[in-house]
């Protein structure tokens, strides 16, 4: 058996347009939205520019505006990189005054040389001899023996000597002498 479908081209012309008819009105009206209306507006090339060229500094002014606070947080942070290496170095500055505090040094004086105790300075003669210098206030404390040292007193080699105030007391050297010391000190 045979079918057959006579087809004409009046038919097939009318069954396209239809076709093309639904795709142009049909399924735009689908969506909601029809081209050119107030929800979907054609616009111009100038106003697209014109929008992108706002963006553009919007974009711009905002970039600008973190870019000022970041150089003002980096100016910040050189300020406190500088303090924190100015704090650095007075610590280290006070450990170092604190270990030459809490550590005995050996010094050698010359015959005739005089050495003067800052406060609270420890002094033990190891070699030689030496007489005690009087300061305003008083002399070195011999705590060895338990007694206040006088002006031109011989000082015992190895007793415990301490420096109870900066005013001048000391120790002379009358010969060449080696002692260590604990605390401040200046040679003359």
């Amino acid at each position: 058996m045979r079918i057959c479908i006579n087809v004409t081209k009046r038919k097939i012309a009318f069954i396209t347009a239809a076709i093309l008819l639904s795709i142009f009105f049909i399924v735009p009206a689908a969506d909601g939205v029809i081209p050119g209306s107030e929800q979907d507006p054609l616009v111009t090339l100038s106003f697209v520019d014109k929008k992108i060229e706002q963006i553009k500094y919007y974009i711009d002014s905002i970039t600008q505006g973190l870019s000022d606070q970041v150089l003002n947080q980096q100016e910040t942070i050189e300020k406190y990189e500088e303090q924190l290496m100015q704090k650095d170095k007075e610590i280290q500055d006070l450990k170092q005054k604190v270990e030459s505090a809490l550590t005995f040094k050996v010094v050698q004086l010359q015959k005739g040389q005089i050495l003067l105790t800052g406060e609270g300075a420890e002094i033990i003669i190891r070699s030689g001899k030496t007489t005690a210098v009087y300061g305003t206030n008083g002399g070195l404390s011999d705590v060895t023996s338990a007694r206040d040292l006088q002006a031109g007193e011989a000082i015992v080699n190895n007793h415990m000597l301490i420096s109870s105030r900066n005013d001048g007391r000391g120790v002379k050297a009358e010969t060449d002498v080696f002692l260590i010391i604990k605390g401040s000190y200046t040679i003359k």
